[in-house]
């Protein structure tokens, strides 16, 4: 080599290492941090299928009010986080919470027992504080904020628009979904709690904000979105035009609706394939939705895509409607639509763009919208605040994790104060807000005292775990069920529940390595079947990451001051196994073959209470 050739060196990595703590072994059951009230699927799942069901019960009741609610419809973004995703199919964790609420009782009397099991603060029989909160609206937002008030002896009352409670669950969610009598029940044990219903009663006509901010010392207002987006298209805007949030609290609570054989639903979301399977046992024979996103774009779930095609459904993407057509008679005979090529321009902002003379025409002779919903702004007629109420962008704005307003004493959750979102995300709002509440007139201030136990396990663990195939439970046949209202989806049978919860990675579970014992064989690295595991040299861990925790761990380690030792002296301290979490599946091979059983399994179990 010349003095001119280009000298040549290896790359040296340098690897962020975190020294784990009681936290960061339970972020690591992925499913339990995905989850917004923080529920413990891996939890109840290992319990269901040690075959202890009450268990298993209690831990997914215990964050949650309305844990039979969401074993039917919840979101599961705990699904979206299974770390089991990673290796071929996640989890089913929404059909064995099903499963395990059934199994408990979905009667009244079942869940009013279901009421000792919460991990909320305070008790089933607290004493009364002598305060007032008026919550508006009977959705699970208000009913959860005055869950968790009611155990603290708070009194509280809801007033609510309709004749039955549950909001939204109730008069939007369909009941081959979900049956109005579970809603009912769940609802009826936070009435049994001490909370008092007002029925019919609409704030902004039948009592005013100013009445109750007069009469209570704090008002939280959960009344969901219940208008329907319209539609800026010439013909949209008539009476004949179905919109969707109206026609879904009608049919819902199994009013009549009378609709013609064939309709057209415009939009692609869960609440546009709810109009439209909807429709399809309310007499349509045939139902077209037309949206602007591809399939791949659509907001609605798979399952609902899925499910809806099965039904007859026929999904036209990437079209924009144009005009609503009608006959001589002014009756309406058809949409017209234009294809669309693009959605999104490169700044991704919505911007479609249309295919030039594109244009055709989707006969049919009704029309319904389910382009997305907005508030009610009615509710604040009356009110002598209303000016000081912040509006942004259609709903209220409010902080997060408090559910404070921009008006004391007046707060707000759910969809109203942050969107349109999932029903469990809903209930986080409820929780969110009560302690705020709490804090705001008592000036409490509590937090969750965790306390973890570490115990080892056989590192042998039968690998049928990893063998498993996922599987839904089974469904109605399309041909049985759009003749119907009953569940589309069944549940588990045993066989498949004890199967499915066995399919959990165990995520509590991890490998812990003991350095006095090791011997550098890299037969753990070698048998690891994810390439989860590395011995590297403590020269390439960044040592002053964050706030140089780890340095201060091997300068305790080892008795010496690494920041003033050479790079040759620190590379004599030895090495470090470091591990990737999000590629180890806990199948224990690295502690069952350390010969020298430097590697055990070690399961963290943890509890809380309350402090403050």
């Amino acid at each position: 080599m010349s003095e001119s050739d280009p000298v040549i060196t290896a790359y040296q990595e340098i690897y962020d290492v975190v020294i784990p703590d009681l936290d960061y072994y339970l972020r690591q059951i992925d499913c339990r941090d995905g989850c917004p009230v923080n529920t413990d699927p891996r939890g109840y799942m290992l319990a269901l299928h040690a075959g202890n069901f009450m268990e298993g019960y209690k831990i997914a009741r215990g964050p949650n009010p309305f844990a039979s609610i969401c074993g039917m419809i919840c979101g599961a973004p705990c699904e979206l986080s299974c770390r089991r995703d990673r290796v071929d199919k996640t989890l089913t964790i929404r059909a064995q919470k099903r499963y395990l609420t059934e199994w408990y009782g979905l009667g009244k009397e079942a869940h009013i027992r279901s009421l000792e099991m919460s991990y909320a603060r305070g008790s089933t029989h607290p004493t009364p504080n002598g305060l007032k909160v008026a919550c508006i609206g009977a959705g699970v937002a208000s009913m959860t904020a005055a869950h968790d008030l009611l155990r603290l002896g708070y009194a509280v009352d809801i007033f609510e628009m309709m004749p039955t409670p549950g909001g939204m669950l109730t008069y939007g969610v369909p009941s081959y979904r979900l049956k109005n009598d579970i809603v009912y029940n769940e609802c009826h044990a936070i009435e049994h709690l001490g909370a008092k219903i007002y029925y019919n009663v609409k704030v902004g006509k039948d009592i005013t904000l100013t009445e109750l901010q007069n009469k209570y010392d704090a008002v939280f207002i959960g009344v969901g979105l219940w208008k329907s987006r319209e539609l800026p298209i010439p013909g949209a805007d008539a009476p004949d035009i179905i919109r969707g949030i109206d026609y879904l609290r009608v049919r819902c609570v199994d009013g009549e609706w009378k609709i013609n054989d064939n309709m057209v639903v415009i939009g692609g979301g869960n609440v546009a394939f709810d109009v439209a399977r909807t429709s399809v046992r309310n007499g349509a024979k045939k139902v077209t939705m037309v949206c602007l996103e591809t399939r791949d774009e659509q907001t609605a779930d798979e399952f609902e895509i899925e499910d809806g095609i099965e039904e007859g459904i026929t999904i036209i993407n990437r079209v924009a409607p144009i005009s609503v057509e009608r006959d001589a008679e002014g009756k309406i005979c058809g949409l017209r639509v234009q294809q669309i090529y693009s959605l999104f321009d490169y700044t991704g902002k919505f911007a479609p763009q249309m295919i030039p003379e594109s244009q055709y025409v989707i006969p049919c002779n009704t029309i319904a919208l389910a382009i997305g919903q907005g508030m009610d702004n009615s509710l604040f007629d009356g009110w002598d605040k209303k000016e000081q109420l912040i509006i942004d962008r259609g709903i209220i704005k409010t902080e997060r994790g408090t559910g404070r307003t921009t008006v004391k004493g007046i707060y707000a959750g759910g969809d109203v104060a942050f969107g349109a979102a999932l029903f469990i995300t809903a209930i986080r709002h409820g929780q969110e807000t009560a302690r705020a509440i709490d804090h705001d007139l008592l000036g409490t201030t509590p937090y969750r005292e965790y306390v973890g136990e570490f115990t080892e396990l056989s590192p042998i663990r039968d690998k049928k775990y990893l063998r498993t195939k996922w599987a839904l439970p089974t469904m109605q046949p399309p041909d049985v069920r759009i003749k119907n209202n009953n569940l589309v989806e069944n549940n588990y049978t045993d066989e498949a529940a004890h199967e499915q919860a066995n399919r959990c990675l165990q995520c509590h579970v991890s490998p812990v390595f003991d350095g006095n014992l090791c011997i550098k064989c890299n037969g753990c690295v070698d048998v690891c079947p994810c390439n989860c595991l590395k011995l590297v040299p403590v020269t390439k861990m960044n040592l002053d990451l964050g706030e140089g925790l780890l340095r201060r761990a091997v300068d305790n380690f080892y008795g010496v001051d690494s920041a003033s030792m050479s790079e040759e002296e620190i590379a004599s301290m030895g090495s470090a196994m470091l591990k990737d979490e999000d590629l180890c599946i806990r199948c224990g091979l690295c502690a069952e073959k350390c010969p020298t059983q430097a590697v055990t399994m070690d399961a963290m179990n943890y509890s809380f209470r309350w402090i403050g």
